[in-house]
């Protein structure tokens, strides 16, 4: 009796051991990341712009790769008012997870509210969704654009969320709407 029940904590032991060596490294999680945006650039025909267009006009498929890793396009540069810190922002989007082959996710639709954050400050309304997928690089956009605006961003996973920088998840934004609460 005594030898099964060592065997079956040798067993848990192992099992234990395995489980929390699953663990990526970052570097593992950085090339990932490479592997998954390079696969969404391909797969789309997106053509990466080595600079920030002078006129600020992007064509439907041309992102510009920022310094912070951040991709962007811009769609419609909005009004021409700017966010300054503590603006309340409205946004709606459609999302996808690069790593996974999970359904884009999106507020857009009826009976959903845009998550609601503050300018240089953070997110605001409570919602999971709003928690889950408000990011540093969602609101980073706001940098090169004003209210009304329309973007596309491909945010990597330093710039996501707790979530997603926990677990190296590299997203892609098809569309966002930046709406500058009156």
């Amino acid at each position: 009796m005594k030898k099964g029940c060592n065997i079956v904590l040798i067993l848990f032991a192992v099992l234990f051991v395995l489980s929390c060596d699953s663990n990526k490294s970052y570097t593992e999680m950085l090339k990932e990341e490479k592997r998954a945006i390079s696969r969404l650039i391909d797969e789309n025909g997106f053509e990466v712009l080595s600079s920030y267009p002078e006129n600020g006009v992007f064509k439907e498929n041309q992102f510009v790769k920022l310094k912070s890793g951040l991709y962007i396009n811009v769609i419609d540069s909005g009004n021409g008012k700017r966010a300054t810190v503590n603006t309340t922002i409205l946004c709606r989007f459609s999302v996808k997870e690069l790593l996974d082959d999970t359904i884009p996710q999106e507020n857009f639709s009826n009976g959903t509210y845009p998550i609601e954050f503050k300018y240089g400050i953070g997110l605001t309304s409570g919602s999971s969704f709003g928690t889950y997928y408000y990011n540093q690089g969602l609101a980073s956009g706001l940098e090169y654009v004003g209210d009304s605006a329309w973007v596309k961003l491909i945010v990597p996973f330093a710039m996501g969320s707790e979530y997603h920088s926990q677990y190296g998840i590299p997203l892609y934004y098809s569309r966002v709407r930046y709406i500058f609460e009156k």
